[in-house]
């Protein structure tokens, strides 16, 4: 055989043996020349149809290597054509005119084009097919084996490159997203713009910009050449132009030969995100497309992609009828663009975590993606600092079933820790599987998420798949991810290098005794490489073990460089070990007769661990309290009950109904089981005197509706910071003061951003309408603000307290940063204004845009005895040609006028909540503030429904259909 210099790109190359094509081998060279990727792509008959059921990559090293390489076989097979065509060379646009690819060879305006034809005819069968799909459209009708091919094909798994090692970016770095068609780019570049308040770039938009052709008439008039040096020109100008500030979409079409180049230049100094979707869901899409052709071209075209970009994002599909399961009965079905909201909310999740946080040089301190949980106390405390905190540990296998439960998994837990066995199967074929179950957890819970790689045997091979497996779970940007601390000094620092903002934890779990300094070796070396934290185990036979345990926990923490420690002994000898251990413990889920055998760490359930630490005295069970007026009908004792009875923990919540002062509470602070209490009207202000210390939120509001004790002061007796008040949750003594917080903006910035469709997303533009002018429309301001709308107007009764209400928060806004918290998210730098309407007849202002949020503030159940408000709204207030949301605050009465007038307006673009909606969004704060811990999200939520009665003392039967819609809400 000859030998031939291969250039810098991919080749698909078809093998004759026995004058047919016998399989085709697929090349990838580096722009050094002496990378080269070699894969074996089977062929299989079925009239043209062509599968792909593997790709095994290997690596050749220089001009000799692939000579032997291509040696071996050469007795059998011939080189019949090198096409010299990438895979992106495929990716075409559908012609305006009809759907036919642009392979049917027809004349070229360019006669360059036609050098290859001959070389292209030749394998017409798969290359014009497999260009139809990567484009994304249907090819003509062609006749194909009436037998589906059988074959499964898998998703190659990415090779470690250098590439993978640049995660730590710029700022305001652009950010890019590449896939094929279909997979949702440019849905998720808008939902990014909004949220970032960045430019959306389309590639494929700029090239029929700049020459007046799509790029598909483009290739079809001027020929490949042509059209990929005008692809390569647009793609490098684009990215240099661009470097800031900007969302790119890049289709795989861009991606010709250099733009690979181009973007894995571009993927050093900027996030590239790989955009994933399920096969079905891209076919659906594309309409027209052979199914079993585009799953080959999935699978061919995914390594290529990887190797392009530094993260990977996979887009879950949503569908109406999912969203219509989210809506009370007594509600019409959501408009389509409200179900992309699970979609919006995981997206801006993954962006949080990728994207450069701004340092407190640029003058503030925050993600640049609006946090999705700002204000919840845990939300500024790390994880792995705060004490007794359990890790529910999830095998990958479990993840993958569709109907499983992922809320119900990780009740009572921390952090979700997804358990990934890679022996059990290779990387190849769970590859899309763990993409697919970190974006189902991500989106399914709030909690962080840890990537855990079991470690492996030093077989090579096993080493290899379990390092691929880490490298992988690095691009899907988990919280924290494990790493071997048995692996080399350079594989760990290499690991580490590529992390990112993941947090590592060193993991190492041996027979060797705890007294061994191989345990303070390795943690010293851990801290050295720069672990968040460690995980040191060893398997157990008696429970003697557990002194020696202590004793180097003991060691450890005498130590002055230190990171948490997270260390037990295993086995049921171990469990004792696990129930006192500080921080991140493996659990169980709490249906562990489903995942026996599945965990050799994990021997307990969150809620056993919690019932053996209040068992043990190491937690006292605590008395909580509602104060207020009018409390006959709240369901807050049922909803903290619930909860508690949960987790495990023995609390109790109480109900005081008072209406002459706050005495009562002045009594109950002297118990030194006081565990804190809820304050509501007519106490939220004056409650205020008895707090030694309040929130931020609390004291920008002017109002306090939770106060918690506090048993330890600092030695000038002032509070201590949030995690010192955490560590002391639960704990019986002595009070020494107070601390006040505010939560009501919470639940209604929650309930707000649950309610708005992306479509409604907070602009510039955007306008808010609050009813009411009392201590809830005070928060329900401070909400606003924090979600970043600039207008905000005030209907209420009285013009005097809506004048004070504005007056407050005017003075608040522009007042400088300095002076007090900042009352807008940091990353918003604007000035908001207020406008009082006088009355229902008040036109809207000419230079407003009708609101989109629309708040009613007004008590159902006055104090003072007068009859409730039956407020509706002016039609000519609800002109917003794209809806928005409704919500009141109050819940003693559902079925109100506004809530009637909602349901019956002409357009079904307006979303309605109530009460019962809000109730559990603050409470989940409350929780927080109360337990330390994170609150059962779902138990509240449907305790509330539960819980719930009229005037009259019944049930409403319309809650079966909201209980039944938990389910698919949101976090």
């Amino acid at each position: 055989m000859n030998t031939f210099t291969l250039p810098a790109q991919n080749w698909i190359i078809p093998i004759i043996h026995q004058c047919q094509v016998s399989r085709y081998l697929w090349l990838s060279l580096d722009n050094t020349g002496e990378g080269l990727t070699l894969g074996v792509i089977p062929f299989e008959r079925g009239r043209g149809a062509i599968s792909i059921p593997n790709l095994f990559d290997r690596t050749a090293r220089g001009s000799e290597d692939v000579n032997r390489i291509w040696s071996t076989d050469r007795s059998n097979m011939a080189v019949a054509i090198a096409t010299k065509r990438s895979f992106a060379t495929m990716e075409e646009d559908k012609v305006a005119t009809g759907s036919r690819p642009v392979d049917e060879r027809e004349p070229s305006a360019n006669p360059d084009s036609s050098k290859s034809s001959r070389v292209d005819r030749e394998d017409s069968t798969h290359l014009t097919d497999t260009q139809a799909l990567f484009s994304g459209h249907s090819a003509e009708a062609r006749q194909n084996s009436s037998e589906p091919s059988k074959s499964s094909p898998c998703t190659p798994a990415a090779t470690l490159l250098p590439i993978d090692k640049h995660r730590n970016f710029k700022l305001h770095a652009s950010i890019a997203l590449i896939g094929l068609r279909g997979t949702g780019k440019s849905t998720l570049a808008v939902i990014a713009s909004m949220a970032c308040r960045r430019r959306v770039i389309e590639i494929d938009s700029l090239f029929e910009q700049a020459t007046g052709f799509s790029t598909a008439k483009y290739r079809k008039q001027f020929g490949a050449a042509n059209h990929n040096l005008r692809q390569d020109e647009l793609l490098r100008s684009a990215l240099h132009t661009y470097d800031t500030g900007a969302i790119i979409v890049c289709n795989g079409g861009s991606l010709e030969r250099n733009g690979q180049l181009l973007m894995q230049e571009f993927a050093k100094t900027h996030p590239v995100v790989h955009v994933v979707r399920d096969l079905h869901s891209v076919h659906g899409y594309l309409e027209g497309v052979d199914l079993q052709r585009l799953k080959d071209m999935m699978a061919f075209s995914a390594p290529i992609l990887r190797r392009c970009s530094n993260y990977e994002f996979y887009n879950l599909s949503e569908t109406t009828s999912v969203a219509a399961s989210d809506t009370p009965s007594d509600q019409p079905p959501p408009p389509a663009f409200l179900t992309l909201q699970k979609t919006q909310r995981t997206f801006l999740k993954f962006l949080s975590l990728i994207i450069p946080r701004k340092s407190s040089t640029s003058g503030s301190v925050g993600p640049s993606v609006p946090p999705l949980e700002p204000g919840y106390p845990l939300s500024d405390v790390a994880t792995e600092l705060r004490k007794y905190t359990y890790a529910v540990q999830v095998p990958l296998d479990e993840l993958s079933v569709d109907k499983v439960d992922i809320s119900r998994l990780e009740y009572g837990c921390d952090v979700f820790e997804i358990v990934v066995d890679p022996i059990r199967h290779g990387l190849a074929a769970n590859i899309d599987v763990l993409s697919r179950a970190m974006s189902r957890v991500r989106r399914s819970t709030i909690v962080p998420i840890v990537c855990h790689v079991l470690p492996t045997s030093n077989v090579s091979e096993n080493r290899a798949s379990y390092l691929e497996y880490v490298q992988h779970g690095l691009r899907l940007a988990p919280e924290y991810a494990t790493v071997d601390l048995s692996l080399n000094h350079e594989t760990i620092a290499g690991i580490l290098a590529a992390k990112g903002p993941t947090k590592m934890i060193g993991c190492l779990h041996t027979t060797k005794s705890w007294e061994d300094s191989f345990w303070v070796t390795h943690y010293e070396h851990a801290i050295h490489l720069g672990c968040a934290a460690v995980r040191f185990s060893r398997p157990s036979d008696s429970i003697d073990d557990d002194d020696s345990i202590q004793n180097f926990r003991s060691r450890i923490s005498k130590r002055e460089d230190q990171i948490p420690l997270v260390c037990f002994n295993t086995g049921q000898a171990g469990r004792r070990s696990q129930c006192f251990n500080r921080h991140l413990t493996p659990v169980l889920p709490e249906r562990k007769d489903c995942h026996e055998d599945t965990s050799p760490t994990a021997w307990l359930t969150a809620r056993e661990i919690t019932k053996a630490l209040y068992a043990s005295f190491t937690f006292d069970p605590m008395q909580l309290y509602i104060i207020g007026a009018s409390l006959e009908y709240t369901v807050s004792p049922a909803m903290h009950n619930a909860a508690y009875e949960s987790c495990g923990m023995p609390h109790q919540f109480h109900r005081i109904s008072t209406t002459s002062s706050l005495s009562s509470l002045r009594e109950l602070i002297k118990n030194p089981n006081f565990g804190g209490s809820i304050v509501i009207q007519p106490y939220k202000v004056e409650v205020m005197s008895l707090a030694d210390a309040l929130s931020q939120h609390a004291r920008a509001i002017g109002a306090v509706n939770t106060l918690i004790p506090v048993r330890h002061v600092k030695p000038d007796g002032s509070v201590p910071d949030s995690l010192e008040l955490f560590h002391e949750r639960c704990q019986a003594g002595p009070i020494r003061a107070l601390y006040g917080d505010n939560t009501e903006w919470i639940g209604i910035r929650s309930c707000v951003r649950r309610g708005l469709s992306p479509a409604n997303a907070v602009r510039a533009s955007s306008t808010a309408l609050i009813i009411g002018a009392g201590g809830m429309a005070r928060a329900a301001v401070y909400a606003l603000l924090q979600l970043g709308i600039r207008h905000i107007l005030i209907f209420n009764r009285t013009y005097a307290r809506a004048q004070h209400l504005v007056s407050h928060f005017s003075r608040f806004v522009s007042t400088p940063p300095s002076d007090h918290p900042p009352p807008v998210p940091p990353n918003l730098d604007f000035k908001a204004t207020f406008h009082i309407l006088p009355s229902r007849d008040t036109p809207w202002p000419d230079t407003l845009s009708p609101p989109t949020i629309i708040l009613s503030c007004i008590p159902t159940d006055p104090i003072d005895g007068s009859p409730a408000a039956q407020f509706t709204l002016p039609p000519h207030w609800m002109t917003s040609p794209t809806g928005g949301v409704v919500m009141e605050t109050a819940y003693k009465t559902l079925d109100t006028p506004l809530a009637q007038q909602v349901r019956d307006a002409p357009s079904r673009l307006w979303t309605y909540m109530d009460g019962l909606d809000f109730l559990p969004e603050q409470a989940f704060a409350q929780f927080e503030l109360f337990t330390g811990r994170r609150a059962p999200r779902r138990v509240m939520r449907e305790e509330v429904l539960r819980a719930w009665r009229d005037e009259q003392g019944n049930a409403d039967g319309e809650m079966v259909g909201r209980l039944e819609a938990v389910a698919g809400r949101e976090p």
